[in-house]
């Protein structure tokens, strides 16, 4: 049975059917709702506050936020490394016009390592890339190429025997700061390239008996010093990067969760805690929708109200506590017996109840009454003023197409109205009907 709402707490009297027929109340643990447990979105907001409140580190976000950081950020990081891959594949050569000033005597040799091997396979490289599905291959794939451009300048000083070649190793400044700045490979990655291409300067220097120190100490402390400024800012960017990244996902978790809590104040508002069915307001909005479709495919639309039988005095008599749990049986009831998915059930106010079956002409709505009414007898809830001596109820049952000449909602519902009243004047414990079709 539909009952158009999205609520925890529906459909639970219907897993004590079996309390119902039997007659017995349904249990009070298994109507109230579970204990509220915090949303993802919620967890996921907290985590978030906890990493702006700290330093992220450098490793990175927690396993499942990392991923999704990365696969956020892969497609602009793509783009980035088709750029600077282009970049480099071209810019790279005019290093050639250094190389014939400062190491002439392997300008040969570095025409075949720039031009010939190094450009083709960067390009071959981007090519690659852009097919590789694994973000840390692509990333790795970038800081191979960058320690190939630095192993190319230091493999040409260390050949060379020309007096420049030892202030030539100043040109893995080039690669440093294009790397850390407009490649902008990962922290991490940047780290490890910068400590390698210090210790590859240092080396390389103590390799070259004839290399000036007054020329070398000095281009020594410029390359750190690019290294550390470069890293600083490579740093900054990726945690200004991380920290905006970290800002738009809280939002988003914010806006799912006002969106969560609008549903579910939306379902409170429409249901009604006490029998777990709908409340009025859903059900008057129920009924204009599939008023609407139904007047557009011409189907019947039939509408039944029940009241039970001297409620007033059963509550009286019995008392409060007594009187909310005969609601709640009869409700159970009505979920029970009107099993057709479209059909609502509603309290439509104190001890009344409503149902609308769509597409349901008049006699079958009565028979669905009738076993209503049956279903409440069978429960032989005691009733000391009943002159049955147990619960009863009234029903009035009312039909109507919606496409008829004058037909309408207010005259469905007054239809119902009058035929409850009917049943009432009859002695009650009885289902009176009206078919109108206009």
């Amino acid at each position: 049975m539909y009952n158009g709402l999205k609520h925890p707490g529906v459909g639970l009297i219907g897993a004590t059917a079996s309390a119902v027929e039997a007659g017995a109340p349904p249990d009070s643990a298994s109507v109230e709702a579970s204990p509220p447990v915090l949303g993802d979105d919620e967890l996921e907001t907290r985590q978030i506050d906890e990493l702006l409140a700290r330093r992220i580190s450098v490793k990175g976000f927690p396993a499942e936020l990392e991923a999704r950081f990365q696969h956020d950020h892969a497609a602009p990081r793509m783009r980035r490394m088709m750029v600077s891959g282009a970049l480099v594949a071209f810019l790279f050569n005019w290093l050639l016009v250094s190389d014939a000033v400062m190491v002439p005597d392997q300008f040969d040799l570095a025409i075949q390592l720039r031009l010939l091997l190094y450009t083709p396979l960067t390009l071959l490289g981007l090519w690659l890339v852009n097919r590789i599905a694994s973000i840390a291959l692509r990333e790795w794939a970038v800081l191979a190429a960058s320690v190939a451009a630095a192993a190319i300048n230091v493999t040409l000083c260390l050949r060379s025997g020309h007096p420049n070649a030892g202030p030539y190793l100043v040109s893995l400044a080039s690669v440093v700061v294009f790397t850390n700045t407009v490649a902008r490979i990962r922290f991490t990655h940047a780290v490890w390239l910068d400590t390698g291409i210090l210790i590859a300067f240092v080396w390389a220097t103590l390799r070259m008996p004839d290399a000036p120190m007054d020329v070398m100490l000095p281009a020594g402390v410029m390359l750190m010093s690019l290294s550390v400024f470069t890293l600083y800012g490579c740093h900054a960017l990726e945690q200004d990067e991380r920290r905006n990244w970290l800002m738009r996902q809280r939002e988003l978790a914010l806006r799912r969760a006002l969106q969560q809590a609008n549903v579910r104040l939306d379902a409170a508002s429409r249901h009604d805690l006490l029998t777990d069915v709908a409340n009025r307001r859903h059900f008057e909005a129920f009924l204009e929708e599939v008023w609407e479709h139904a007047r557009q495919s011409g189907q019947d639309v039939s509408l039944m109200l029940l009241d039970i039988d001297r409620f007033k005095d059963y509550n009286a008599h019995h008392g409060q506590a007594e009187g909310d749990a005969c609601l709640r049986q009869i409700a159970a009831v009505l979920k029970l017996r009107l099993r057709r998915p479209d059909d609502l059930v509603a309290r439509y106010g104190g001890e009344e109840f409503a149902a609308v079956l769509v597409g349901t002409p008049v006699s079958v709505a009565v028979g669905a009454a009738e076993r209503i009414r049956q279903g409440v007898t069978a429960l032989a809830r005691p009733h000391a003023s009943s002159p049955t001596g147990h619960v009863t109820v009234s029903i009035g049952v009312a039909c109507m197409r919606p496409n008829a000449p004058h037909a309408s909602q207010s005259q469905l519902i007054a239809a119902a109205d009058e035929a409850l009243h009917q049943a009432k004047r009859r002695g009650g414990d009885q289902v009176f009907a009206f078919g109108t079709q206009g």
